[in-house]
């Protein structure tokens, strides 16, 4: 907390702009205006979290000498996300990506130009993608397989989180080109990643972030091998192929070869890193609950057992909850920011344009007037009509964000993680060296787990 001497310097120059935000609640700002608990070294979503529990659904906050705002409230989240998401935009969020993403995503589309043109054409909405999406059980399922078996194999302890991700994004690349993707694209693949978290974690303006060596040719290499992979199936088309590269040949002939291979190349971005931090969060969490850890491993087995479809995975109840409870406990993404385009009105007062606004499902997800024992992991709650009584997307329960700019795979990553948990369970048990709340870093706007030592031993 500042000074009183901050508190004075501030109430100095800025006194009489903060007395027309009297009546909201919030920290006394200093110099920093209250900056400094963003910068203090803890993590934006745990202060968003603190302010929620003693300042209610809504906090004033000061960037500077410019207000802002943290909503803990699920009608003024519902307002900004949803019912009135055109006054409000992602702001700084566009240029940070902007260098490792490409024109074509959907993510920083602005909705005041093309978003809504571009999310009527992405794939993941388009009327064959149930289809699609329930095919890729069986490769998926056979993708994880590959890694859970190398790391038998290995035989050693392992830091579960880059783990997950590679796992995933040997799923993804499965489920998006059809095969098994080489080392160089991930590693071209993480060093993008990194460029753009840098300039997301930036506490300078854009223009002084340094992107990582090699970042250029890395950006260039990455997009080219979809593209060659594209070119190469327009040469020779697989009719009977289930990946999103083959039907997106097939059922969108209207679009040119760049726009189509940078649709599938996009999708690691767009879920490589909070799905594979969403599968530490249920390992995790299982080691220290082992009763339901048996049951899950039962529920696998027996999927395993079987064909690999999305209907015999649909009938495997404790895989899904388990997975919703992870997504609940402990969500991958748990900031939201958003600015207003103009001046608008919200929460009683006048907000400036370009003002920060925070959304954090951290403290909804765990609010004791909602949800009983909300800080114990239990599955059980989303069976019995839990999940129809909080259905993601929800006013307690956002782990993909909220309204029309809800994660457009949301679906695809449901598929993704449920198989995953019930392959990974199926064929190993994940024994996490501690159950000790893991150390949280932040990677590519994600919660990223760190130091979660892991041994994967056969069933």
């Amino acid at each position: 907390m500042p000074n009183s001497l901050s508190r004075g310097v501030f109430n100095l120059f800025w006194g009489s702009k903060r007395r027309a935000f009297a009546a909201l609640p919030g920290p006394p700002p200093g110099v920093l205006g209250t900056a400094g608990d963003f910068l203090e070294g803890t993590q934006p979503w745990n202060v968003c979290a603190r302010y929620g529990r003693e300042y209610g659904g809504v906090t004033l906050i000061w960037m500077g000498p410019t207000p802002g705002l943290v909503l803990n409230d699920p009608t003024l989240i519902e307002q900004v996300l949803d019912s009135r998401r055109l006054e409000f935009e992602k702001g700084s969020l566009r240029e940070e990506l902007r260098p490792t993403t490409t024109e074509h995503s959907l993510f920083i589309a602005k909705q005041s130009e093309d978003w809504g043109t571009k999310r009527k054409a992405d794939p993941f909405v388009q009327g064959w993608s149930p289809t699609w999406l329930a095919a890729q059980v069986a490769p998926m399922r056979a993708s994880v397989e590959r890694s859970v078996d190398a790391l038998l194999a290995s035989g050693k302890s392992v830091d579960l989180a880059p783990v997950m991700r590679r796992l995933t994004f040997d799923a993804f690349a499965v489920a998006g080109f059809g095969e098994t993707p080489p080392d160089s694209l991930y590693e071209d693949f993480m060093l993008l990643a990194k460029g753009a978290d840098a300039r997301i974690q930036a506490k300078l303006p854009l223009k002084f972030v340094s992107m990582p060596e090699g970042f250029e040719a890395a950006r260039e290499r990455f997009y080219r091998f979809f593209e060659e992979k594209l070119a190469a199936l327009r040469r020779s088309p697989r009719p009977e192929a289930m990946d999103l590269m083959s039907w997106m040949l097939r059922e969108m002939p209207g679009h040119d070869d760049a726009w189509l291979a940078r649709h599938v190349a996009l999708m690691f971005y767009g879920g490589a890193f909070s799905a594979s931090t969403t599968l530490v969060g249920v390992f995790h969490q299982l080691q220290k609950h082992p009763d339901a850890e048996a049951r899950l491993a039962a529920e696998a087995t027996a999927f395993a057992g079987g064909p690999s479809t999305l209907e015999r995975l649909d009938d495997a109840p404790w895989v899904e909850a388990v997975t919703l409870e992870s997504l609940r406990i402990l969500p991958a993404v748990r900031l939201f920011t958003r600015s207003p385009v103009n001046d608008v009105q919200l929460a009683g007062v006048t907000m400036p344009a370009g003002a920060t606004i925070m959304i954090s499902n951290q403290f909804l997800h765990r609010d004791p007037k909602h949800w009983a024992n909300p800080d114990v992991f239990e599955p059980a709650r989303w069976l019995d009509g839990g999940k129809a009584r909080d259905p993601i997307g929800s006013g307690h329960f956002f782990p993909f964000g909220r309204g029309p700019r809800m994660c457009v795979a949301t679906d695809f990553a449901m598929v993704f993680l449920r198989t995953a948990v019930a392959t990974i369970a199926a064929r190993a048990r994940v024994q996490v060296a501690s159950t000790e709340p893991f150390q949280e870093g932040f990677f590519f706007g994600v919660v990223l787990p760190q130091g979660v030592d892991t041994t994967f031993v056969a069933r």
